[in-house]
């Protein structure tokens, strides 16, 4: 009882007090208490962060690690996971000692995150369109339809347009305003979901911290 009784009343309390101190009127000279304590729970809130962030680098490269050490088979990935992330942090470390931070990591970023974000995208969009023609095969709907469309002049107008962007600017244009359209509702759909989840935390319907 009281393991799930004390982490919901915490839960309960900081929400609220984070809530209201957002809800007081901001006031640079004279701050309100709330407004003080909110900022005090939000670091220590972001203290946590970094502690959890840190705990989960650690168990990725103990798991990794015990697959290198057990497994006999596919160590070829956790290899290179632990090699990566090892590089990556000793990278960074010895760039905040230099005093030169992003000189050697930024460039790192750019020439391989950004190309593989790129080459993933571009494999969404073929599995977009596969998807789409299965699903005409199997059930020939007007959402079916709308899909694989949207979907091939989405494909069309990206891949295309770098060889004729005259030709396909209109269509571009248009396309560009429904995917901004699109991102917003998904945007707002989020922010609501994310509110009615604080709420729900917040009143103790959801007991995320919780063992249950």
């Amino acid at each position: 009882m009281f393991k799930r009784f004390l982490p919901t009343v915490v839960a309960m309390l900081v929400g609220l007090l984070v809530l209201l101190g957002y809800l007081v009127p901001a006031d640079p000279i004279n701050q309100s208490p709330l407004v003080i304590l909110r900022d005090f729970l939000l670091r220590w809130a972001t203290v946590l962060a970094v502690f959890a962030m840190i705990l989960a680098y650690v168990s990725l490269l103990r798991v990794h690690l015990l697959r290198l050490t057990r497994m006999r088979k596919n160590k070829i990935t956790s290899l290179l996971v632990v090699i990566s992330a090892l590089g990556t942090l000793a990278l960074v470390m010895w760039e905040t000692w230099q005093g030169i931070e992003g000189k050697w990591t930024q460039p790192l970023l750019n020439s391989l995150l950004v190309p593989g974000e790129s080459a993933l995208l571009a494999l969404t969009s073929v599995t977009l369109i596969v998807a789409g023609m299965r699903i005409m095969r199997t059930r020939r709907t007007i959402g079916g339809v709308i899909f694989v469309v949207a979907a091939g002049i989405v494909l069309l107008t990206t891949v295309a347009y770098s060889f004729s962007p005259g030709i396909l600017s209109v269509l571009r244009q248009g396309v560009d305003m429904l995917a901004t359209a699109g991102m917003r509702g998904l945007m707002l759909g989020v922010a609501l979901g994310v509110i009615l989840t604080g709420l729900r935390v917040i009143l103790g319907f959801d007991r995320p911290h919780s063992d249950e």
